[in-house]
């Protein structure tokens, strides 16, 4: 069984085409005091959007019972969507609600979302940023709706940089049929199907007939990076890297003198170049600085055949005896997940079978593993890990 590994590909990996924010003191790290100090500031001032976002951070990552957390988040989301709906704490994965998947899952806090957004973007005077905002709430549960959001937004915005590359962002998770990604952008589930949908069609024609420089770059980065990620863990039923370098080479065609623009296409080559260094058998160069690192396994179903002797020479003899070979590994199907459960223990997991196709992370210092597993040609499901422990299982 041959194995192909690409790790750390420098992938800059932007949220949008400006700068990022600055670094700042991890929320997760906050005392009770600290907590419940802030949470008295917001009742004498519920308009301290500084103190709601670290709150918002704060139960989003410090990992406390979601008892508290799961409440807590939804009762901080709703006053933002119903009170500042189109300013920056608006925006990013501390705002959003998923009904099903993980433990702060929230399908009554998802519903009650859902409508306020809904409700905020249904008027008449709703700003850009309201629906730019909104659709990052629906971005991977309601794909069609979130694309007409953006398409509003960058209607009344034209010149929006940050609209245009949300836009693009949409187009790629249709495309590569991304339905759940992590804080970091990392795509950590994914429907083949979906990939090869009338919508997806669809929204690739419409990508390559789109005229805004900044989301045909920002889709064709995107195709680029988490596309590998999910094709080399077997997630993804096409190579994104010809699509990926169409697209990005038709953004430059249309602003040839952008900086953002040329930026993202220059990740292409270097992407390329590291991809085929690995594939001829370099390790992966040190250094590369794509946050957080990413390592992608996939396995191909046939074992690379050795070369022949050329003609004319001796075959060498082999005096050793050979070595035997390995137990062949049993195939995971469904029924075998069912029996894996919240709280086992990696080396439990793999008792039952490798894997065919890993995906290893950082995310806010902690090592994040997703176990895909397909049986007969056919996904059966997958299987997340924190630290080398089960927090999720999805099996169809």
């Amino acid at each position: 069984m041959k194995t192909l590994v690409i790790a750390s590909i420098a992938l800059a990996a932007p949220l949008g085409m400006g700068a990022q924010a600055p670094a700042r003191k991890n929320p997760a790290q906050l005392s009770a005091a600290e907590v419940e100090k802030l949470e008295t500031t917001l009742k004498a001032n519920p308009r301290d959007l500084a103190a709601r976002g670290t709150l918002l951070e704060y139960y989003f990552v410090a990992r406390i019972d979601p008892a508290v957390a799961v409440p807590a988040r939804r009762r901080h989301i709703l006053w933002v969507i119903e009170n500042a709906p189109d300013e920056n704490i608006a925006y990013g994965p501390v705002m959003t609600i998923d009904a099903a998947g993980h433990f702060l899952a929230d399908p009554q806090g998802f519903r009650l979302a859902s409508d306020a957004w809904r409700a905020q973007s249904a008027k008449p005077d709703a700003k850009a940023m309201t629906l730019a905002n909104a659709s990052y709430f629906f971005k991977t549960n309601d794909k069609p709706y979130t694309i007409s959001l953006l398409r509003r937004a960058l209607a009344m915005d034209n010149g929006n940089k940050e609209i245009a590359a949300r836009l693009g962002d949409e187009y790629a998770l249709v495309i590569l049929g991304v339905t759940m990604i992590n804080r970091s952008d990392y795509p950590v589930q994914s429907d083949p199907a979906l990939a090869e949908s009338a919508l997806a069609e669809q929204s690739r024609a419409e990508l390559l007939a789109a005229t805004n420089p900044y989301t045909v770059a920002k889709a064709g980065y995107q195709i680029l990076w988490q596309g590998s990620i999910l094709y080399f863990s077997q997630g993804l039923p096409f190579d994104p890297e010809p699509l990926a370098k169409t697209v990005l080479d038709r953004a430059v065609s249309l602003a040839p003198a952008d900086r953002d623009v040329a930026a993202l296409r220059a990740e292409y080559d270097k992407f390329r170049l590291e991809r085929q260094r690995i594939l001829n058998g370099a390790a992966p160069r040190a250094g590369n600085s794509a946050p957080p690192r990413a390592q992608v396994a996939r396995k191909d179903a046939t074992q690379t055949p050795a070369a022949a002797p050329a003609a004319g020479t001796a075959t060498p003899i082999n005096t050793t005896a050979p070595a035997p070979a390995p137990p062949a590994q049993p195939e995971v199907d469904a029924a075998d997940l069912r029996t894996v459960t919240a709280g086992m223990t990696r080396e439990e997991v793999l008792k039952l079978g490798a894997p065919s196709g890993r995906i290893t992370m950082e995310e806010d210092s902690h090592l994040i593993e997703v176990y895909q597993y397909s049986a007969k040609g056919q996904r059966v499901g997958t299987v997340r890990l924190r630290d080398g422990v089960v927090f999720s299982v999805q099996v169809p």
